[in-house]
């Protein structure tokens, strides 16, 4: 009895061993998109290839932000059922981010092509050359946009702080449920023209202006 658990123990080992050497690691480029509020769905990776991955499984201390540009070493998960349906459920065994989402540039002709809906803000600080925000809003039935946009002057200034605003476009979504997002911006412009601050600003839910200068190291 015991040599036939033995044989079978392994058996499974073999198997498993087997299975492990014929899995196939992808290595590609992409971007983050943040799903979240459309059905079941959280982070997605479209890739440079064209097709989209779910990260189902990712190395802990890694934290997705909507626009990330970042290479990512997967296996494909060919047995595991996602409910959210727009890409193929993936185990990331490598990831690493190349660089924050750019920002958008806003002139006076142009200040209002972008929405100003409310949002909530947890925190704001600068990592490295990305500006990460965490922010949350109501919603659920619709896809919201969430961009951040460089208000230049009227007249430009070489010595005018920079000014940033969150945009945040609900597309009238009147639905209550509650998200939270992390968002990272590639602010690494304003070095190479010798700022050293910047403001940035949003519309907020309790009807009031967000408005906190930073620093830049």
């Amino acid at each position: 009895m015991k040599r036939i658990f033995l044989l079978f123990a392994l058996s499974v080992i073999l198997t498993t061993s087997c299975q492990n050497d014929d899995e196939i690691v992808l290595d590609e480029i992409g971007i983050v998109v943040d799903y979240a509020g459309a059905g079941n769905c959280s982070f997605v990776i479209e890739l440079e290839n064209g097709s989209r991955i779910q990260p189902m499984y990712y190395p802990d201390g890694f934290t997705f932000a909507q626009g990330q540009r970042i290479r990512v070493q997967y296996i494909e998960l060919g047995t595991v059922i996602s409910p959210c349906q727009r890409g193929t459920p993936v185990e990331i065994v490598f990831i690493e981010e190349l660089n924050c989402a750019p920002y958008i540039d806003l002139y006076f002709s142009n200040y209002d092509s972008l929405a100003r809906d409310p949002v909530f803000i947890h925190e704001a600080f600068m990592d490295g050359d990305c500006l990460q925000i965490k922010l949350s809003y109501s919603g659920g039935c619709k896809t919201h946009t969430i961009d951040l946009a460089r208000m230049h002057p009227w007249t430009a200034s070489s010595s005018a702080v920079p000014t940033f605003e969150i945009r945040h476009n609900a597309n009238g979504d009147m639905c209550e449920a509650y998200f939270t997002k992390e968002l990272r911006f590639d602010l690494s412009s304003l070095r190479l023209e010798g700022k050293k601050e910047f403001v940035l600003t949003a519309k907020l839910t309790n009807g009031t202006m967000y408005n906190k200068p930073f620093e830049l190291e």
